[in-house]
C-alpha cells in the first residue's frame, strides 16, 4: 500500500503527517509526502522537526518534493490537508479523483488541518497533535 500526504509547501503539515504515519502503519506501507507548490529541496521547518521530536520522530532529513502526476498515479490513497487542496487536485487530475480526499473528510470530519507555517512552536505542536489523532484513526480505518 502507498499513501501520499499533500499540503502546500511540503515543509510542515505533510512531512509531519508522513513521519507520524510511519509510526502507525505496518512495515511495508510506503508513506510519502509532497507539496502543491513545494520548492524541491527546501528544508523541513525547524518547528516541525521540534514538534515531532517530542513524539519521538525525527524528520530532520526531510526535503520538499513538488507533487507530480507520477506520485498521484502510484498512490493508493492521497490525503490533502484542506478541502481547497483536494479541489485543486481533483480538478487538475480528474482521473485520480476517486483516491484524492482530505484527511479529515476520509474520517468523517469536515475540518481542515490548519497551516502552522511561520507560527510558533506551540502552533506546530497543536498541528502535530491533531495530525497524530487523525493518523491513528486513519491507520485503524484502513486496516479494516
Amino acid at each position: 500500500m502507498r499513501i501520499l500526504f499533500v499540503c502546500t509547501g511540503n515543509t510542515c503539515r505533510s512531512p509531519m503527517a508522513q513521519g507520524l504515519a510511519q509510526k502507525y502503519f505496518p512495515e511495508g506501507t510506503e508513506i510519502l509526502s509532497a507539496g502543491l507548490h513545494a520548492l524541491p529541496g527546501d528544508k523541513v521547518s525547524d518547528n516541525a522537526v521540534s514538534a515531532l521530536k517530542e513524539h519521538g520522530i525525527d524528520i530532520s532529513g526531510h526535503t520538499a518534493t513538488r507533487l507530480h502526476k507520477e506520485l498521484l498515479e502510484s498512490a493508493d490513497y492521497v490525503f490533502t490537508m484542506t478541502k481547497a487542496q483536494q479541489q485543486y487536485l481533483t480538478s487538475s487530475y480528474p482521473e485520480y479523483a476517486d483516491k484524492i480526499m482530505t484527511l479529515g473528510g476520509f474520517l468523517g470530519i469536515g475540518k481542515d488541518i490548519s497551516d502552522p507555517w511561520g507560527g510558533s512552536l506551540e502552533d506546530y505542536r497543536v498541528c502535530a497533535q491533531e495530525l497524530q489523532e487523525l493518523i491513528a484513526r486513519l491507520a485503524e480505518s484502513i486496516k479494516k
